[in-house]
């Protein structure tokens, strides 16, 4: 029922589309509210048509799975992925190429009450495995910056994903810090971008809500192309989008008006720690517990 209504929804964005006379179709999975997520593309494509001359059409997504569905079937030729949807679409789509990554911006961040941390015990270190026997909220099932990453982090430090009681998945990943002030999780995992650990802290919730761990300086997200071996003219159009995101800076209002979207610093070509050491981790994380480990009440 999710797939036809997936490819439904699909049909009317390209009927109330036609006649298509984009280059290139792109798309992201929805992380925030769509109307978020519509404004930041209006930046992307704006910025695009600039530097390129090409016509690059935003397709919307209705969840992460569907916007991994959209680049399988053809149906956009670039996606603004984190982590978890890169290593899905790579592994599955040999045509699939990592085009940029983010330059090192991203730090996962652990959320708690105030009031927990201060009746802790003098001797009592709070960190990842403060985790074990709590509630904790992550972000959708499919995020890599929300999910996937706190489950890597826990696994370096030897703290697995069945030491949580409980666990619940918010999509939208600024609604998160509500749901410890509520008393709905003991714990929620957000993303957060060099210095400003707290950005996602909504103001009215800041005397309430504590930092309970950092991770380190990483990256995560990154935009893939699929690139079709016979077809030079799509080559070409993707070398064209992958230079403009090399170039993307602050010195002109399109492109600052990209990375403030995004609220990340540039981008940069893929190196050999990311995304392909990164897809290794997740392989061997994904290995041990026999695919996405789950901690949701049964």
């Amino acid at each position: 029922m999710l797939l036809t209504a997936c490819e439904q929804q699909t049909r009317r964005l390209t009927s109330s589309l036609e006649p298509d006379s984009a280059d290139l179709h792109i798309t992201e999975a929805p992380w925030e509210s769509q109307a978020q997520m519509t404004r930041r593309m209006n930046h992307v494509t704006t910025y695009l048509k600039n530097a390129t001359g090409l016509k690059v059409r935003y397709v919307p997504a209705i969840n992460y799975a569907h916007s991994y569905a959209l680049v399988e079937r053809g149906e956009a030729d670039l996606i603004l992925v984190g982590i978890y949807g890169g290593y899905r679409l790579l592994k599955a789509l040999p045509n699939a190429v990592p085009l940029v990554v983010q330059k090192p911006s991203y730090r996962l961040v652990m959320l708690g009450h105030r009031r927990w941390l201060e009746e802790l015990e003098a001797d009592e270190e709070p960190g990842l495995a403060s985790v074990t026997g709590r509630r904790v909220g992550f972000g959708s099932r499919f995020s890599g910056s929300a999910f996937l990453q706190p489950l890597l982090a826990m696994q370096r430090e030897g703290v697995k994903s069945a030491d949580i009681d409980e666990c619940l998945h918010e999509p939208v990943q600024r609604h998160l810090p509500a749901q410890v002030a509520n008393g709905m999780v003991d714990f929620v995992f957000i993303p957060s971008h060099t210095d400003k650990n707290d950005q996602f802290i909504p103001e009215p919730l800041r005397d309430e809500l504590a930092i309970v761990w950092t991770g380190p300086l990483d990256r995560n997200d990154y935009l893939i192309g699929v690139n079709k071996p016979m077809n030079k003219k799509q080559q070409s159009n993707l070398q064209k989008v992958q230079q403009a995101f090399l170039e993307l800076d602050r010195t002109a209002d399109d492109g600052r008006a990209v990375l403030d979207a995004y609220m990340l610093p540039g981008f940069e070509l893929p190196t050999s720690q990311f995304p392909e050491a990164t897809n290794q981790r997740i392989e061997t994380l994904l290995s041990r517990s026999g695919g996405l480990p789950t901690c949701e009440a049964s």
